[in-house]
């Protein structure tokens, strides 16, 4: 089903993006519609000099507009969820990995500290927090987490929910311990409102901070902010209660 449920993500946001346009068309960006003319250029084949003047070029305008940004943001989201450091829990867990004798039981070990020590980190405090305020769509404090790690980057959510499952965070989408834990613990209804929220949220925050600078205005970015969380949440919380409905 992996490949259907693919395609049904890819033509569920073509359409929602449709859908946007046409509704911020009547509301942010009512009025005449600005003419549009693009010159097209000459197409001729480029030379290394070129290609090599054009990705120099695209590179350092990405790194000025969004680099220090992305770093700032990368660094919190890290700082979040490295600290407040507990060296107790990590000291008691030392002394357990150190007095198995087979590998595969320090590993385990060493994800259940992973787990706990991301449980007890600030951004697991804001996930249990926050909690309350998916239940409606049916997700728990780990769902939580792994949606604000998303924030980041959207791909950081599948290993936020290894390291949370205490599965480690180098599984991905093929791992069949990731996919045992999640179809364990996530009901099928839970498991569409989560997709659904994920596909609409907030975008990776390099796409967040470009939209910012291009649209030339803070203010943007906390519309993008509200649109998009609004949206998904409502979307999510239908796709929830239907899935409850038709299973």
């Amino acid at each position: 089903m992996a490949g259907n449920i693919l395609f049904i993500i890819y033509i569920s946001g073509a359409l929602l993006g449709l859908v946007a346009a046409k509704v911020l068309k009547m509301t942010a960006f009512k009025g005449v519609d600005e003419p549009f003319v693009m010159e097209m250029p000459k197409y001729r084949l480029p030379s290394v000099k070129l290609i090599w003047h054009t990705v120099l070029t695209k590179t350092m305008m990405y790194l000025k507009k969004a680099g220090t940004y992305i770093a700032a943001a990368s660094m919190l989201v890290w700082f979040l969820s490295n600290y407040p450091h507990n060296p107790i829990l990590q000291e008691s867990y030392a002394t357990k990995i150190s007095m198995e004798t087979t590998e595969d039981k320090k590993r385990v070990l060493q994800y259940e500290l992973d787990e706990a020590l991301l449980e007890a980190s600030y951004l697991g405090r804001i996930g249990k927090f926050s909690e309350p305020l998916f239940t409606p769509l049916g997700f728990d404090w780990k769902m939580s987490v792994a949606l604000q790690t998303g924030l980041a980057a959207k791909e950081v959510v599948v290993s936020t929910l290894g390291v949370l499952y205490s599965l480690g965070g180098e599984v991905d989408e093929e791992s069949s311990s990731l996919m045992g834990a999640i179809s364990k613990n996530i009901s099928l209804a839970s498991a569409i409102a989560f997709i659904v929220v994920i596909m609409i949220y907030l975008p990776c925050l390099a796409a967040s901070v470009v939209f910012t600078r291009e649209a030339g205005h803070i203010k943007y970015f906390f519309y993008l902010l509200a649109f998009t969380s609004i949206a998904a949440y409502v979307m999510a919380f239908m796709a929830y209660n239907i899935a409850l409905f038709l299973t």
